[in-house]
């Protein structure tokens, strides 16, 4: 069975006392995703950003250093499990994936949790050196906005079995390993990082099918253009959350 994800809603009921009650709405994965990012996430990641997680910061270097801070607190809360890894671009550079299991949250605020999650997948993203330089540049540059930049997309959200789900993630790798062996090119270095790296991404594969029971797996836009592609995914106790770029 499928599980459902409770989100509380404000209900208005007519009355005398003019009362407001709380009811309890049920929502599949996608319903979800979908109601929390909608067709604007970009707008959306940023104004829960601007106007709730880092409301007192007053320029965009202090907002990058507090994200930073928020997202090692998410970690230690909430991470069971990661992993990155990069192979062969199908339709662009390199195909770039961080994947991870996340305790389920103890609240039933899920558009917080799903926004904090893959603010989390962002940051983890990034170097050392890639977070000192957006902090550094946050005065002068104003550059807090490029946070949101994985986050655009064309709206889709389709529903996964989970069948369905590792059966994407392996074509990907199939398709990644063709194009590989027909355009290999000639870098040594290139070279030794895919005979690390597919390996790498066939274990993350083989982890979600051992680790992962019945579940429903959403994915939140589509492969072929410059967007970021997302994988959500529940089960009985856990969370599991892919973020996978395959731009030029």
């Amino acid at each position: 069975m499928v599980p459902l994800i409770r989100i509380p809603t404000q209900l208005y009921i007519p009355a005398r006392n003019c009362q407001i009650y709380e009811v309890i709405k049920y929502l599949s994965l996608k319903e979800c995703v979908k109601e929390s990012f909608g067709r604007n996430a970009e707008e959306r990641i940023l104004r829960f950003l601007l106007e709730k997680e880092l409301v007192e910061c007053t320029d965009d270097t202090l907002r990058w250093l507090r994200l930073f801070e928020l997202c090692e607190q998410w970690r230690e809360q909430l991470l069971l499990w990661e992993e990155h890894t990069f192979i062969n671009g199908i339709h662009g550079w390199n195909l770039c994936m961080g994947a991870y299991k996340l305790r389920l949250p103890d609240r039933d605020d899920w558009t917080a949790y799903l926004y904090r999650m893959t603010l989390l997948a962002v940051i983890s993203g990034m170097s050392v050196g890639e977070r000192t330089s957006l902090a550094e540049g946050g005065r002068r540059f104003h550059n807090f906005s490029s946070v949101a930049s994985d986050f655009y997309g064309d709206g889709s959200y389709i529903s996964l079995a989970r069948e369905q789900w590792l059966a994407e993630l392996t074509g990907l790798l199939e398709n990644s390993r063709e194009q590989y062996q027909r355009f290999p090119g000639n870098s040594p270095a290139y070279h030794r990082a895919m005979e690390e790296n597919y390996p790498r991404f066939h274990s993350v594969l083989e982890y979600l099918s051992q680790d992962t029971g019945i579940c429903e797996a959403v994915r939140m836009n589509q492969f072929g253009g410059d967007d970021t592609v997302w994988y959500f995914a529940e089960t009985q106790d856990s969370f599991y959350l892919l973020m996978l770029s395959d731009s030029m």
